[in-house]
């Protein structure tokens, strides 16, 4: 579980990090041109990996039938990747963050509660409070400061 939570914590630190220097790349060269690195980047990476697993024996033997939405991932990784490369230089990175994993936080707990990632969690009590707190938090952090 802790190289778990790492890997939960370096996914955080990287999409904060990623979001910022697209942002500023996509001001410097242009979303477009921004996108289409990135996009290469990620096809060398993933063609790396899949190199790796296939020499080491780690790919399925069977394929396995999926339905259609499974292959939108990639879809999703451009809308994050869009998204982000244009907000985070226009509301900054804490707003723009803070409205995200709040976004992520009820995406999750639904998809937890409808068991889509292939593990039901229930929605309990306690993580409607979590919720709660978190839309509280998101609130504090985005709300304009108060003249004094």
């Amino acid at each position: 579980m802790p190289f778990l939570a790492l890997l939960a914590v370096l996914l955080g630190a990287a999409v904060c990090l990623q979001s910022t220097v697209n942002g500023q790349l996509a001001g410097r060269i242009g979303l477009p041109l921004t996108l289409a690195i990135n996009s290469g980047v990620v096809f060398a990476g993933a063609l790396v990996w899949y190199a790796i697993a296939r020499w080491s024996g780690n790919t399925p033997t069977e394929r396995l039938p999926a339905p259609w939405f499974l292959f939108t991932g990639g879809l999703f990784g451009l809308v994050i990747i869009s998204c982000a490369a244009v907000a985070y230089p226009r509301l900054g990175a804490g707003t723009t963050t803070t409205l995200a994993v709040g976004t992520q936080v009820v995406v999750a707990l639904v998809l937890d509660q409808l068991g889509a990632t292939g593990r039901h969690v229930p929605l309990t009590p306690s993580r409607l409070l979590g919720v709660a707190l978190v839309a509280l938090g998101v609130w504090l952090s985005v709300s304009p400061p108060r003249a004094s």
